[in-house]
Parts: structure tokens; sequence; C-alpha cells
């Protein structure tokens, strides 16, 4: 009864003092029939749901981005929650953050947490100048941040388009993305990839969109920070919430993919569901 009981205590307690921080490089090779020639190859990194008002080790923080660099993305794309309830939040990490290099740039865009709404502002005002922090912030640390806007990336003669929406989740989470604004200007890409926040946006709007998004980008669920995932077998109470929970699924030809997160929130550990850096590299299937 004691080896029984004793099982989940210390999962639970390495899940605190260790695996919050445990950080994981997931690699996931995807073909397209779509994909430009000169994009053969093309390596992406995603992180999802910082949640700099969690840390409490920088040094941890340091390897973690330093295990991205490492990666030699040649985009890479951060898809929302960089702070829990406060811009100010990110402060102590935006030199870090900053480290972040890829040939072709960062981009992000917002979740849920971002937009002050978990905090009990003394004014309009005030939440509206914690906002516009936010956004003072990305640019410090040269984060491009696109709020149902777009950007195309050039190579060899040819090029793909990244796509970017605010949060658009099931109520009371804000509903703000707008696919159509996100595209226009740039409607005409041959392939494209799109970051959503929460994937309950790819579930309930972007799969029947009239325009087809090759790969979709999300994060949000932090995969419940706790659950099973072996060889075959992945489980986590969040799926019960979340259909798309955690990993690559993939509904009328078009994918999705679901980060762990980067960070944490709440339960101030990881059990068996550990933070993750998402390798992406991108191949044709001709």
């Amino acid at each position: 009864g004691l080896l029984v009981a004793g099982i989940p205590f210390a999962s639970m307690l390495y899940g605190i003092t260790k695996g919050k921080y445990n950080f994981k490089v997931n690699k996931v090779k995807l073909a397209f029939d779509n994909l430009p020639k000169a994009f053969e190859g093309f390596k992406i990194v995603q992180i999802s749901d910082i949640h700099s008002g969690s840390f409490d080790d920088i040094q941890a923080i340091k390897d973690g981005i330093a295990l991205v660099n490492k990666q030699e993305a040649d985009v890479i794309l951060f898809t929302g929650d960089l702070v829990n309830n406060d811009s100010r939040e990110i402060l102590p990490f935006i030199d870090d953050f900053k480290e972040l290099k890829a040939p072709n740039g960062v981009y992000s865009v917002l979740g849920n947490h971002d937009y002050g709404d978990y905090k009990q502002w003394n004014s309009a005002e005030d939440k509206v100048e914690n906002m516009n922090l936010l956004y003072e912030f990305q640019e410090q640390m040269d984060f491009k941040l696109l709020n149902n806007k777009s950007a195309v990336i050039k190579k060899g003669g040819d090029s793909i388009g990244i796509y970017g929406v605010e949060n658009w989740g099931n109520p009371p989470f804000p509903q703000s993305g707008d696919l159509d604004q996100a595209l226009s200007g740039n409607e005409s890409e041959q392939f494209k990839i799109l970051m959503s926040h929460d994937p309950t946006h790819w579930d309930k709007k972007v799969i029947d969109h009239p325009v087809h998004f090759d790969l979709t980008l999300s994060g949000h669920t932090h995969g419940m920070q706790f659950g099973v995932e072996i060889p075959g077998f992945k489980w986590s109470p969040i799926k019960y919430v979340y259909p798309q929970w955690v990993g690559l699924y993939e509904k009328k030809k078009q994918l999705l993919y679901v980060n762990r997160g980067f960070g944490f929130l709440g339960f101030p550990g990881r059990v068996g569901i550990w933070p993750e850096i998402t390798l992406i590299e991108l191949t044709n299937k001709s």
C-alpha cells in the first residue's frame, strides 16, 4: 500500500521540482502535395504558452531557449500566452527571449491570457496600457506579432504564407480571431500556415473556411500538464474537454498540431506531459 501510494506522490514531486523544465524536442516530418519546391526540408520550431509569470528558475529558461536555437530552424512560431495576467511578467525575461534566432525571424500571436482579462484593473485605461505594453515588449523581443495579419516568407523564387489570428475559443474565451482579415492581401499564396492559439478554432472555423489552410499550429491546452504518454498511447483528462488536445490531427486534408506548451500555469509542475519544443520539417509528397 505504501508503494502504491508513493508512486503518485513521487511523480508529483518530480513534476514540481524537475518536470516543469524537462524540455522535450518533438520532431515531426509533414508531407504535402502543394509545398513549393524551394521549401523542401524547411524547418519550423513551434513554441507555445510561455506563461512567464509562472517562472521561478531563470537558468532553466535560458537552457530552454538555447535548446530552441539548437534546432537551427528556418523560422520560429510562437502560438500565444506570453504571460498569465499582466504584461509586466515578461520583463525579467525579455533579453533572454530576444536570443531566439531564426533566418526568417520569430512570429507570434496572442493567447487568451495575453488580453489581461484575468486581473482586476483599477480602470479601463490601465487595462489598455497593459495591452500596449504587451505589444511593446513583443517588439523589444523581436517577435513579429500577427494580430489578424499575415507575412510572406520567400525562398528561391517560391513563397509561403504565414497567417496569425487573435485568440478564438469557446466562451468565455475571446473570439477575436478573424481569418478573412488575416488573409487580406495574401490570399493567393500556394501554401498556408495558420497560427491560432486555441485548437477549438481549427475545429469550429478553420476546417470549413472557403480558403484552405494546409497547417494550423495551436497550443492552449498544455496537455493539462498531467497525463500519460508512451509509444502508441497518450491520455490526459483534458481530452474530454478538447478533442484536439495534443499532437497531430488531420481533417479534410488539413493538418493541426497542438503544442504541449513551453511553460506552466496553475499546477506548478508537469507530470507525464513535458514542456515541448516542436521541430516541424516540411516536405513534398512528390
